[in-house]
């Protein structure tokens, strides 16, 4: 049976935005034996670099589910809510936070100067420091909002803030006194549903993902893949554990699923 497989990106396709030749040969084997290639990330769409839109995957699943593209075609667009940005945006007022958007991010200068203190080649860090000042958002702005990142100062600030989020948000955790607040109903595994039922060809899903906002995909896919560099938690929940990203780990498992 044919295949979609649905790719992480940090972590899982590229390292500081650079794709190992190796997996870029992996996908154009699959790709040209017929299987579908989708990014799946929690990343918006103006936070990836052109060359990877310039690669034409058949379908791109951005900001954690809530926008998807496929065939170079927006398919499903599904922004927070400009009241519950502006909600969050002030309980978090004294956090380093970013309102991520699909054609615009904006980040407070705290979490600016956050970014400034990753190491050099980390290019998402460095795409941060040319977004806008939060304080330059406009009312169409909030439109095309998707997600909102944050990073606590301290514990206690983190359950104080968590403690009013809406229930119909959700926050995902990331790293140490971090995560992202996105809508509940939307995530990586819905992505997936929706474009499965997009095609009316029957198809098997595989995701490949290597960190906690990967969970809902793994666990939603036919066959769930993490990297040898993903956290415990993937590694347990995974079907397979393929090899690191940098000793050629994706294609290692697109061999293992017998895609090349």
């Amino acid at each position: 049976m044919k295949k979609i497989i649905f790719l992480d990106l940090d972590g899982t396709l590229w390292t500081f935005e650079q794709i190992p030749s190796s997996a870029l040969e992996a996908i154009e084997l699959a790709r040209k034996n017929g299987h579908k290639i989708y990014i799946n990330t929690g990343r918006t769409r103006c936070e990836v670099p052109q060359f990877l839109l310039d690669l034409n995957f058949d379908g791109y699943c951005f900001g954690a589910g809530s926008e998807i593209i496929i065939d170079n075609k927006q398919v499903f667009f599904k922004p927070l809510e400009k009241r519950d940005t502006k909600f969050i945006q002030h309980i978090a007022k004294d956090t380093g936070h970013s309102l991520e958007g699909s054609q615009m991010t904006f980040t407070s200068e705290k979490n600016r100067e956050r970014m400034r203190k990753f190491h050099v080649d980390n290019r998402m860090g460095n795409r941060f420091l040319s977004f806008p000042d939060i304080s330059e958002i406009t009312d169409n702005d909030y439109e095309q909002i998707m997600k909102i990142s944050i990073h606590f100062d301290s514990t206690a600030q983190r359950e104080e803030i968590l403690k009013q989020i809406p229930e119909h948000l959700t926050f995902t955790n990331f790293m140490h006194l971090g995560g992202e607040i996105t809508h509940k109903e939307y995530n990586k595994a819905t992505a997936i549903q929706f474009v499965k039922d997009y095609y009316n060809e029957e198809y098997e899903t595989v995701a490949i993902g290597d960190s906690e906002n990967d969970l809902t995909m793994l666990n939603y896919a036919d066959i769930s893949v993490a990297m040898g560099n993903g956290v415990d938690c993937v590694k347990e929940k995974a079907d397979y554990v393929t090899d690191k990203i940098d000793n050629d780990g994706l294609y290692k498992a697109f061999k293992y699923l017998k895609l090349i």
